[in-house]
């Protein structure tokens, strides 16, 4: 007595869980098709322009040197050039260890991807024939949590938690 907390079917949560898994799913699946090929393109290509960029500049310090051998710069011009070039270097290295960083976190998001897409299709797919105990532990190969609240009017409203961002 005195308990605000309102009872749910068992029955009725289940449905909405697989009905809600199954909307995410699909356009789980739709986003990852589109956005895998061009956020691993653009990490590719800003790499690429790095170290190009990287290997110019070590081209640009070698021929700094050569003008100091043959006179050309004084000891002075040259300690300010090397010291700019220096610089530009350590940016260029700073950026590419971000980009490598970058790429090695999308490679793990794209494991875990490949974990769950084919866990979340078996789950849709042979979902009836699966105990209990199955479905339970499948389901939290996939989800983080499932939030229910349910009005006073016996209407519910569901909130589910899928391990991978959308």
């Amino acid at each position: 007595r005195g308990c605000d907390c309102r009872s749910i079917k068992c029955n009725m949560v289940e449905d909405a869980v697989l009905k809600a898994m199954q909307e995410w799913f699909t356009e789980y699946t739709i986003k990852v098709n589109t956005e895998d090929v061009s956020q691993s393109n653009n990490i590719e290509t800003a790499l690429s322009v790095v170290r190009e960029q990287l290997s110019e500049l070590h081209e640009q310090q070698d021929k700094i040197c050569e003008l100091l051998e043959k006179g050309v710069y004084t000891v002075d011009m040259f300690s300010k050039r090397n010291s700019a070039l220096e610089r530009e270097i350590r940016k260029l290295q700073s950026s590419e260890t971000d980009l490598l960083e970058k790429s090695e976190s999308q490679e793990q998001v794209e494991s875990e991807r490949a974990e769950v897409i084919p866990a979340t299709q078996h789950i849709l797919d042979s979902y009836e024939q699966l105990s209990i105990h199955e479905k339970n532990r499948l389901w939290k190969i996939v989800m983080e949590k499932i939030t229910v609240y349910r009005t006073p009017d016996g209407k519910f409203s569901m909130h589910i938690y899928p391990k991978l961002p959308m």
